[in-house]
């Protein structure tokens, strides 16, 4: 139907099921020298089955490159969103958060890695019922291996990832990358470090991230700068140890909000 896009080692095309509704993606390697990295990603999708997860239909062969069929993550994505309307609506941050944290706790159970969280990976789709959800996508760097620390998008990188004992990338710098994509939907802009100009790993050891916590909504304000300055903290062994550890606190921080101020009832 349309072409949607290109990356470092494929083009994503958006087209319909023969015969059928709906929309499909095919991610075609752009050359037989890209086909390894395909085949790879496939098998990683394949291990993967989660409602905020990118479906990998299957891999096949096209005029000798590599294909990867998968479903539709999408007309938008969760960077078009915050550029469009700032913040997320609280309902939707809420929402969208524990989402996405619940992916990444699926990630490490299956220890699948996806090296490059965003919310430009991150499609906001449509459920059969009508109902929004985020979906991430774009496996492709899965599996790059652990020593090489650059692999990503720069702001989203784990600062401290050379300071590390082993030097190697690990499971604390997937769950940072998460923590600064969930700080954009609540603030609508990246955490600052220093005087904000800087990149977190430029500065002084012991620099933290600056937390805007006026803009977060008064009824999650405590609870939020509380998750962020754990999520963001400097010194890796302070953050928390697992998604699973996130998510509680993620949505201990929700129900202590309806806690406080609970709903107003209707008409």
């Amino acid at each position: 139907v349309r072409r949607l896009g290109r990356g470092a080692s494929s083009d994503a095309l958006q087209g319909r099921p023969g015969g059928g509704d709906g929309a499909l993606v095919l991610k075609v390697a752009t050359d037989p020298a890209h086909n390894d990295h395909l085949v790879a990603e496939g098998d990683a999708l394949g291990r993967l089955r989660h409602p905020n997860i990118g479906i990998h239909r299957r891999t096949l062969q096209v005029a000798g490159r590599t294909a990867l069929l998968l479903e539709y993550a999408g007309d938008t994505t969760l960077a078009q969103e915050i550029r469009r309307e700032g913040r997320l609506p609280l309902p939707m941050l809420q929402r969208y958060g524990e989402e996405l944290i619940d992916a990444v706790r699926h990630l490490e159970d299956r220890g699948v890695t996806h090296r490059d969280i965003k919310p430009d990976n991150i499609g906001i789709a449509r459920a059969s019922n009508g109902r929004l959800l985020a979906v991430l996508f774009d496996f492709s760097l899965s599996r790059t291996p652990p020593e090489n620390l650059t692999a990503g998008t720069q702001h989203y990188l784990d600062p401290v990832l050379a300071e590390r004992p082993r030097r190697v990338w690990d499971l604390y710098a997937e769950r940072f990358a998460l923590a600064v994509t969930l700080y954009e939907m609540a603030v609508g802009v990246l955490p600052r470090w220093g005087d904000g100009h800087s990149l977190p790993a430029m500065l002084q050891a012991g620099a933290e991230v600056t937390l805007d916590a006026d803009v977060f909504a008064p009824a999650v304000r405590g609870p939020l700068v509380d998750f962020f300055a754990k999520a963001l903290r400097r010194d890796y062994s302070q953050r928390f140890d697992n998604a699973e550890d996130m998510l509680r606190a993620w949505r201990r921080a929700f129900e202590q909000a309806a806690t406080v101020h609970p709903a107003q009832p209707s008409g």
